[in-house]
């Protein structure tokens, strides 16, 4: 009899049970988010990046007036954060700065990639060109691994920014990155800045 009263009974079981699942759950939630906070604030690789433009690129150097060159990938979601922010660095230097805008653009793809929201997007934006790279061999010229890679050259062809203008993946809105952007653009800079990229890869 003592020994069947000490056995647990059936509401402590589900006590014990709702319990443990309880912990699983939350385990499950913290883990996710860990993931998620590690996507998001994961960047693409640096890169060697020349402080010239380079001479074998297609894309055509505007003497006399800042380049903001930007490379993407049409199918990467982290990058129409990116595209919102260089209209905003582009609006910020003003009618002294030229923007172009460089896509990864397999011809194989071509009829579905071009259509994607973000090609709509960029297509709105004001005095900016934008240049189809099939291969890939235009965003070596320049070291560009990762969607969102933005350059910023002077007037002299010289490179005073290049890297990511966002704070982490998809994300908008003021940041370090996007500041160092702005000052390469207020004055000549005599070392390059350089920020993280958060985007996807461009190879």
């Amino acid at each position: 009899m003592f020994a069947l009263q000490n056995k647990p009974t059936h509401k402590v079981l589900a006590v014990i049970l709702f319990a443990v699942a309880y912990l699983g759950w939350i385990a499950m939630i913290v883990t996710g988010h860990m993931v998620l906070f590690e996507y998001e604030f994961s960047s693409g690789p640096f890169c060697n990046t020349k402080r010239i433009w380079p001479i074998k690129a297609k894309l055509q150097f505007v003497g006399e007036k800042q380049n903001i060159v930007m490379f993407i990938h049409p199918m990467c979601p982290c990058t129409g954060a990116s595209v919102t922010e260089f209209q905003y660095l582009l609006r910020e230097a003003g009618a002294k700065a030229v923007g172009k805008v460089v896509v990864m653009m397999p011809p194989k793809y071509e009829s579905d990639w071009s259509t994607q929201p973000i090609m709509s997007t960029i297509r709105r934006i004001r005095h900016v060109s934008i240049t189809n790279d099939p291969d890939g061999s235009e965003a070596q010229k320049f070291g560009a691994e990762t969607s969102g890679h933005v350059f910023v050259y002077d007037g002299r062809g010289v490179l005073q920014f290049s890297g990511g203008i966002t704070g982490m993946r998809g994300h908008e809105g003021d940041n370090a990155n996007f500041q160092k952007a702005e000052t390469a653009l207020r004055a000549r800079q005599s070392s390059l800045l350089q920020t993280p990229v958060f985007g996807c890869s461009l190879r």
